[in-house]
Order: structure tokens, then sequence, then C-alpha cells
């Protein structure tokens, strides 16, 4: 195997870069310098939970936020996709009338609506870092610029399939395990890896994209993809390469070996 022409490599954080604890790769920073090589992030997470990340390893290139739905560069956003306004009306209402708790994201405050355990995890990272607005109201939602709504709840299954029923410019779809978000149709992490490269007028074939779960399945349709060991089984189906998991630093171990 010959990665040795790669001149990029993007990576997504939960799951992939980042152990269980949210702790970094151990060996990630010594290989990047080693190899010569530079790394960005792709990552479901909100700006706010992504800096301490960003420091850690002094990425100075442009990273991508929310699924696709920001690319920062440092503190600056350089590009954005909102969720149409009047279709996250709809969909939030829907949300609401079934009982399912949300949180929905601008770059400057997060909107709750409703309690679950695993969202109420998420806004705890986000304590200090950004605004929280408790038992937020739809429509001072709606009049923001929204990004991201994040969705836990037993049958979203079927309530995912009953807002793309009403959709046709926003999308629902599964994130990692049980959490679901909504952003623009027109947002995905492949999409906006694309314009990270016209940005960069780095050719796809040489870069490599490190994911795990279905929300990295666009990014590897752009790049050659490398799927952990504890990767969805549909991540490894469109995976080019394998590697140990993310407990076992999978995406250090990967780079060291083949570049």
């Amino acid at each position: 195997m010959s990665l040795k022409n790669i001149k990029l490599i993007v990576a997504d954080l939960d799951g992939t870069l980042l152990h269980d604890d949210k702790s970094l790769d151990r060996n990630i920073k010594s290989v990047l310098i080693e190899k010569n090589v530079p790394l960005t992030f792709v990552s479901g997470r909100n700006v706010h939970i992504i800096q301490d990340y960003i420091k850690e390893l002094n990425i100075t290139l442009p990273y991508i936020t929310n699924n696709g739905a920001n690319m920062f560069l440092g503190d600056t956003c350089i590009y954005e996709c909102p969720i149409d306004s009047s279709e996250l009306k709809t969909c939030l209402n829907i949300l609401v009338a079934n009982k399912v708790a949300f949180l929905a994201y601008t770059n400057q405050t997060i909107y709750s609506v409703g309690s679950q355990d695993g969202l109420d995890e998420f806004k705890k990272r986000l304590i200090g870092k950004c605004k929280i607005v408790e038992d937020a109201n739809i429509a001072d939602i709606v009049r923001e610029s929204i990004f991201k709504v994040v969705m836990i709840h037993p049958n979203m299954e079927k309530i995912k399939n009953q807002l793309n029923s009403v959709c046709d410019k926003t999308l629902c779809m599964q994130s990692e395990g049980i959490i679901y978000t909504l952003t623009n149709s027109d947002t995905t992490k492949g999409k906006t890896l694309k314009k990270l490269l016209e940005y960069l007028d780095i050719d796809a074939n040489s870069v490599l994209a490190f994911g795990d779960n279905y929300n990295d399945i666009s990014m590897f349709e752009v790049a050659d993809g490398v799927a952990v060991e504890n990767a969805q089984e549909s991540l490894k189906e469109v995976a080019k390469y394998l590697t140990k998991s993310n407990e076992d630093d999978g995406v250090s171990y990967f780079i060291q070996k083949n570049l």
C-alpha cells in the first residue's frame, strides 16, 4: 500500500480521533510532525466544543463543524448553510408534538427544548463556552440562523421519516448511535469537504479521510476513507481502508504505518 502523495488528512472527532473519554489519539501530534502532513477536522461538533482540540493540535487550516453546516478559519466563519426558517418551524412543531427533546444550534447560542439524558450531557460540555437558553420558545428559535438541531428519542426513526416527508430543503438523518440531526439538505460533511478542498486548491485524490459513523459516509464519497475498527458496518462497506479502533489510536497508527 502506497499513500506517499497524501497532502491533507481530514478526521472526524468523536469515535475516531478521540478516545471514548474524549481525549485525543495519544500519538497523533508526534506522528503528524514526523510525517509532515497537515490535518484538520470534519466534525459534527459545534464550534465551541471543538476549540480545545484545535489548540491542542495547533490547527491553522479551515475546519468543518455541525456536520458540514459551517466552516471556520480560526474564529471566523467562512462558510455557512442554515436551515430554511419556514421548514425549521414545521420540523420543530413536529418534534414538540411528538415530545422529542432537542437542541437547536446557532454559532453563538444553543436553544434547548425538553430534557433527555444524552442531550443534557451535550449541554454540560457547552457550559461557559456559549449562551444556553433553556425551555426555548419556537418563535424565538426560528428567528435565528439555525445550523443544526440534535435529537434523541426512542421512536426517532419513525419521526425522521415524518420530518423528511414534509421537507424539501431540510434533512433529518441518523448521525451516530441514537443521535439524529436536522440540517439544511445541502449540508453534509462530504459537500462541505469539497468546498474546503476548493478553498485549499487540493485534489481529492491527495486527501485521506478518517471516520466511524453514518455522517462520515458522504466524506468517504469525496476522499479515500479509512474506517476505524469501531466504525458502523455501513461505513466500513464504503471505506477503502480499515485501521485499529479509536481506543487503540487507530488514526495515528494508520498514518505511521502507511504515509
